[in-house]
């Protein structure tokens, strides 16, 4: 058995390019962004988070002992912060514009503006975003912290348990939030804090990546031909369920659905099917970087299209902007891939 996810990079790269669709919108007609990118394209979150759970905890599954297992698990938690603190360095002209390039503290002065600044460049990462899109990595480290720290004491049985109430509780909230007063009451006390942007949405799918991972041995088994007809009406359903509660008014995010996850678990049951581990991609390390940095990278390069037709009246198609973006993400990479080899440069490596 080939021991490698080969195609498992390629999900994650594909993924990635879904998150650039869903904050450019590239096709002409709404529907088909709505139904592609605010529908399909949003299992690339969860997807992101269970793929993480389930090769961290592979890999605790190879190490004997206690001290190892805890050694391992800070050394990943210390290096995702690593990466996501030379994207905060990278991106320190970038936390204080909105997506439209604009100054979003404009009209606060003093002490006010900065504590502003404070909340945005710190505080925020707890909380949801500091540069745009930056939530996603806060919330691993947050949520890997719960998960592979605080609840370590639990077998992945009892986790599974707490994960199934967790995401069960969240969807309720984000789905049906408005109609609850007591979750209305709550988030007016806490403004900065965004549900669908934070650890909670983390922390149970980090831990069904563990279940995943710990019984790999019946997943993978799975028929592939059982697999791929349900992730196509998973598909289906995924679509039918976003225009529902776009129509039902009472979601406080659309950025978590029932189906999406379902979606998710199903791509990576794919992704470690028998059938499918036989698929080798001799560069699927570089496949893997590229997805991390098209991740993160698109939001700069996003902004900035913003800024040019601000300041130029330059303007495009969005198939057009996304053109550009993934263009530049990968000519980007290549170029940092290359100069990291460099011993004087060796610090880009974080940027994946």
């Amino acid at each position: 058995m080939n021991n490698r996810y080969d195609v498992l990079d390629i999900f994650k790269l594909i993924a990635a390019i879904f998150v650039v669709g869903i904050h450019i919108w590239p096709l002409p007609n709404p529907e088909s962004n709505i139904v592609l990118f605010l529908g399909i394209g949003r299992f690339a979150v969860p997807f992101f988070l269970l793929t993480s759970g389930f090769l961290v905890h592979k890999k605790l599954m190879t190490l004997p002992s206690l001290a190892e297992r805890k050694q391992y698990t800070w050394h990943y938690l210390k290096r995702l912060f690593k990466f996501y603190l030379a994207w905060w360095l990278l991106y320190l002209w970038l936390i204080p514009l909105d997506w439209s390039g604009h100054f979003r503290f404009k009209g606060e002065h003093g002490l006010r503006l900065v504590w502003s600044l404070f909340k945005k460049y710190i505080l925020n990462f707890f909380t949801g975003s500091t540069f745009q899109g930056s939530w996603y990595i806060s919330a691993t480290i947050l949520g890997g912290i719960i998960v592979f720290v605080l609840l370590n004491r639990l077998n992945v049985l009892s986790q599974t348990a707490i994960g199934t109430i967790w995401l069960a509780i969240l969807l309720i909230v984000l789905l049906k939030g408005k109609n609850i007063p007591m979750v209305m009451t709550t988030l007016k006390h806490i403004p900065n804090f965004l549900p669908a942007e934070s650890f909670l949405v983390a922390v149970p799918f980090l831990i069904f990546g563990r279940f995943i991972a710990e019984y790999e041995g019946f997943f993978r088994r799975i028929p592939i031909l059982l697999l791929t007809v349900s992730i196509m009406l998973i598909q289906l359903l995924t679509v039918k369920e976003v225009f529902h509660w776009r129509a039902a008014g009472t979601t406080l995010s659309t950025e978590q659905f029932i189906f999406v996850d379902l979606l998710a678990v199903s791509v990576l049951l794919l992704a470690i099917n028998v059938a499918v581990r036989q698929i080798t991609i001799p560069c699927s390390n570089d496949i893997r970087r590229l997805s991390s940095f098209v991740y993160m990278g698109q939001f700069g390069l996003i902004v900035l299209t913003a800024i040019l037709h601000n300041r130029f009246a330059i303007n495009m198609s969005g198939w057009t902007k996304f053109s550009l973006v993934l263009t530049a993400l990968i000519l980007l990479f290549s170029l940092s891939y290359a100069l990291q080899k460099n011993t004087r440069l060796k610090l880009i490596r974080y940027l994946w």
